[in-house]
């Protein structure tokens, strides 16, 4: 440790203190350039890196910037969820954090299709508590924390307010498990030393000399010479210069595809060109006729990446006049490298699955060549033959007749159980149809097995109901059901019945995918099974880089502030008969719950003013009144923000949200102030007993979320080349006058403007509501800014430090600022007293309006307590108590509750929080802040 740890307790709270905070505390005070000491405020829990409540000021030269000290949360999967990858292959959720660079499978909500994206990083926290295990009808099992996001056709929806019987969204695609590869080299210099010196260079350039079985992207590469072996070339152009290139056909949607592998091995194609052609046919039988077709190619103009599928196994010229097999090297590959060479292969020759009624046609793959290179043929499919058989795959080859000079063979998969083990576990790549369909098949297929071991249990079931009874109505009253009628008893205890058939009123295969079929091969999959079980071991989490911010975890798909007091002139007395009508109108005003999107739209050009210009943006747009700037941190405008380091995903995540509450602990509260500790302070912020004020908490929405996400990879890139050791990878962090440490710093204070803007927009709704029931206007009502600051953030301050002023960059996270008297960052009106400082309590208590101190400067460089602190799960409260009976208790007590969600008010009861009593205590009594109003609670709207 460079500087020593120091929290602010009392004998109340210490013996609720988490040790992973104390842990943390240690962590950060190992961080270079750190100041006098690594804090924790009373209402300190644990956070991703930093403790939340956490404080640390870095030396402005000598320091870091660390996203983990600003504000992160964690939504959390058991160690044992396997989550899917863009190879097709599934890797455990706990190993995932030593292997960020996979590419991992997600659903693009947008654009309704399999997507696939990079990681930011993994995160993970001890739980010793119950969590919760759902159950689908298919036997997909996945367990988690109760707040971990689901994907179901509403939306997502956190795991512990699921249903038995909804619809989740699944992909049913398995993939096979990750095996490591070897380290050995299938291609290096001296396959190409033939060739001139510019085909090695171009091939050194994009790290694929020397190409190794372990090569990170060998999975794409087997991939691409397995649909290029189906629907490519390598052209040897005729004339001088004997140009070579390699051509991929298809539709264009494959093309597509084609190109973002390519994309990934930094190789560039031309466009899809597309030609219209009638080519005259003739058939075996000795038809002929034209048909009239359109071609899409691309061309990979460069020879050395010719020369270098060539190496890799692809024939220059004409397949069907050349001799060739499956590359050794593919043969001796992992499972998963094998499938995806397949997958490439079926995707461009395979036959699309389809159905006849229940029954899944054969897959087929049908290849021809001259009769002189028969055998050549065979050799060919029988390698692909053998390589099916290792996912336990049975298929056969068989002739076809073909046309003079030619011979035609065909493999086929035919037996039900190679075709279900095929399409789950190989599937197609690159196209789309192909790939869709193989996705809705294998969950038909495994739909079709559950019922028919429904049906098996059933008669298990009846013989043994008859044998202890004799009575056959005792069997109809155990046994009948959905999938197992009355005449299915009477023939099992009749007939001796032993063959399992699908019952008639199970649904065809197209009414099964008009039914639960999801754009993308996605599915919808019922829950079946709801428990909250007992858990003592670490949860995960996943953040990646897409916008849509999912992933597929055991075939689920699953998801990865500051405060403002405004005053009223209007008592207790006069709003309270009004309380419901009011409140009504601000919940319906003011959008909220996970995922709420705000009242306004704006374009990109839009948010990018938002994000630079802060509240001042809101202002010009006629949201709010000129003096409330004065009212805010910073004026509302981090000035140093720069909005072209913030991310197009995390931009896209911020349009839609802005003006809106969002959910968990964000809040909007009607409260009072029950008493008054300080008249001289209390008039100068111009309050007084039973005054009205409105309290809103609510911060960046995802927007901040995502910029925090895409710079940890970032940071911790840069914690490695600066040679920074970190005593915990979430502290990944850069020197705050390096360039990654600047970007940051720009990219958090666009985050900040974001948030002070956001809570304007939801004054503004405020202020119409109070307008709207009070047939007063807000200038009359008096409904100005008392005070907006932020709870996490980091910043560039002057504090003294051993005697002398230090330019220092505070980290606040879940901590807010607490400047004393005569200081000029703080509005004028105030600067006798100091700033006021607001710390929430939780729904049903108290919160306090107190003052920042001198004290605080000294100590805490200006900085206290931010709220009451989480001290219980959500998972926990959820089992503990039920909304109707908070929002009952909290009726009998003159307090109403408007929420989004009813989940929401059990996670956020009062009984999951630290007592804001002793919190307010606790930096009273450390002289920190102190106490100038209490306010209680008459209304609550929460997300």
């Amino acid at each position: 440790m460079k500087v020593p740890g120091r929290i602010y307790l009392n004998d109340d709270l210490i013996g609720g203190l988490e040790n992973d905070v104390l842990e943390q505390v240690a962590n950060v005070a190992c961080l270079p350039g750190i100041q006098k000491y690594s804090m924790a405020m009373p209402d300190a829990h644990y956070g991703y890196g930093f403790p939340i409540g956490g404080v640390a000021a870095f030396d402005e030269k000598m320091g870091v910037i660390s996203p983990g000290g600003v504000g992160f949360d964690i939504n959390c999967l058991s160690t044992d969820s396997n989550i899917l990858t863009d190879d097709g292959y599934w890797v455990n959720i706990e190993s995932l954090k030593e292997n960020l660079d996979l590419k991992l499978k997600i659903y693009d909500i947008k654009e309704g299709q399999n997507d696939s994206s990079d990681v930011v990083f993994v995160s993970e926290r001890d739980e010793d508590n119950n969590i919760i295990r759902t159950k689908t009808n298919n036997g997909r099992i996945l367990k988690g924390s109760a707040d971990h996001p689901i994907l179901t056709l509403n939306g997502y929806v956190p795991m512990g307010m699921l249903k038995e019987e909804q619809d989740v969204v699944v992909y049913p695609f398995e993939g096979v498990e990750y095996e490591e590869p070897s380290d050995e080299v299938i291609l290096d210099e001296k396959n190409f030393a033939k060739y001139d010196a510019q085909i090695i260079k171009y091939l050194n350039e994009r790290n694929l000399l020397p190409l190794k079985m372990n090569h990170k992207q060998i999975g794409a590469i087997a991939r691409l010479l397995g649909f290029a072996l189906g629907d490519g070339s390598i052209v040897q152009e005729n004339g001088e210069r004997k140009r070579i290139y390699l051509a991929f056909y298809g539709k264009k949607d494959e093309l597509i595809e084609v190109k973002k592998d390519l994309e990934k091995l930094s190789v560039k194609s031309s466009k899809i060109y597309s030609r219209n052609r009638e080519i005259k046919i003739k058939n075996a039988w000795g038809s002929e006729y034209v048909s009239s077709c359109k071609d899409n190619y691309i061309k990979i103009t460069s020879k050395a990446f010719a020369l270098f599928m060539h190496k890799l196994g692809m024939p220059i010229g004409t397949k069907t006049h050349i001799e060739y097999t499956i590359p050794k090297w593919i043969k001796k590959s992992p499972l998963w490298v094998k499938r995806n060479f397949l997958a490439g292969l079926f995707g461009a020759d395979g036959s699309k699955i389809c159905f006849r009624k229940y029954t899944p046609m054969p897959i087929s793959f049908t290849q021809s060549k001259s009769d002189v290179l028969k055998d050549s043929l065979l050799n060919y499919l029988a390698d692909i033959k053998k390589m099916l058989s290792e996912f336990g795959i049975c298929s056969m080859v068989y002739e076809i007749k073909a046309v003079e000079n030619k011979v035609v063979y065909r493999l086929s998969i035919v037996n039900e159980k190679s075709i279900k083990l095929f399409l789950g576990h190989i599937g197609y790549e690159y196209s789309k149809d192909k790939k869709e369909e193989g996705l809705f098949a294998y969950e038909y297929l495994k739909y079709k097995d559950t019922v028919k071991n429904i049906r098996k249990n059933s008669i298990v079931k009846a013989i043994d109901i008859y044998r202890k009874t004799g009575s056959l109505s005792k069997v109809c009253d155990g046994v009948v059901g959905k999938w197992a009628n009355k005449k299915f008893v009477e023939r099992t205890i009749y007939e001796n019945r032993t063959v399992v058939r699908i019952p008639k009123n199970f649904p065809y295969y197209e009414e099964f995918v008009k039914k639960y079929g999801v754009a993308g091969g996605f599915v919808l999959d019922k829950i079946k099974e709801i428990k909250k079980i007992p858990y003592n071991s670490k949860l995960y989490d996943v953040s990646i880089l897409h916008q849509s911010h999912n992933f597929i975890a055991n075939g689920v798909v699953v998801h990865n502030c500051g405060v403002r007091l405004v005053k009223t002139n209007l008592t207790k007395d006069e709003v309270q008969p009004k309380m419901k009508e009011l409140l009504s109108k601000i919940f319906k005003n003011v959008p909220s719950g996970l995922g709420s999107k705000g009242k306004i739209r704006i374009n990109k050009n839009q948010i990018e003013e938002v994000l630079e210009e802060g509240v001042n943006w809101a202002i010009n747009n006629n949201y709010g009144w000129e003096e409330d700037i004065k009212y805010i941190e910073e004026n509302g405008q981090m000035k140093e923000a720069d909005a072209s380091l913030v991310s197009d995903s995390a931009k896209k995540r911020g349009l839609p949200q802005v003006g809106s509450l969002g959910s968990g602990n964000h809040f909007l509260e009607i409260q009072y102030m029950d008493t008054v500790f300080d008249e001289e302070v209390a008039k100068i912020y111009g309050v007084e007993k039973n005054q009205v004020v409105i309290l809103i908490h609510t911060g960046s929405r995802g927007l901040g979320h995502q910029i925090c996400a895409d710079y940890l990879r970032y940071m911790e890139k840069a914690a490695r080349k600066y040679n920074i050791t970190l005593p915990d990878r979430q502290l990944a962090c850069a020197p705050i006058t390096s360039e990654e440490g600047q970007n940051y710093f720009k990219a958090m204070s666009c985050g900040a403007n974001y948030a002070w803007t956001n809570r304007q927009l939801i004054t503004h709704w405020i202020r119409e509501s109070f307008e709207d029931i009070f047939k007063t206007s807000a200038e009359d009502l008096e409904m100005n800014i008392l005070y907006d600051v932020a709870h996490n953030i980091a910043k560039k301050e002057n504090h003294t430090i051993n005697g002398k002023m230090k330019k220092v960059v505070v980290h606040r996270k879940g901590a807010t600022r607490a400047f004393g008297p005569n200081n000029e960052d703080i509005p004028a009106k105030y600067n006798t007293v100091g700033q006021p400082v607001i710390i929430p309590g939780d729904m049903g208590t108290s919160s306090y309006l107190m003052h920042g101190t001198n004290t605080a400067m000294e100590e805490t460089f200006g900085s206290t307590a931010h709220g009451a602190g989480r001290i219980m799960s959500r998972a926990k409260a959820l089992k503990m108590y039920k909304s109707e009976d908070i929002i009952s208790d909290l009726g009998k007590k003159g307090i109403l509750v408007m929420a989004d969600s009813k989940g929401v008010v059990a996670e956020e009861c009062p009984e999951s929080y630290k007592n804001i009593e002793f919190v307010a205590d606790v930096v009273h009594n450390s002289g920190i802040s102190l106490k100038v109003c209490k306010m209680k609670p008459m209304g609550v709207v929460k997300g």
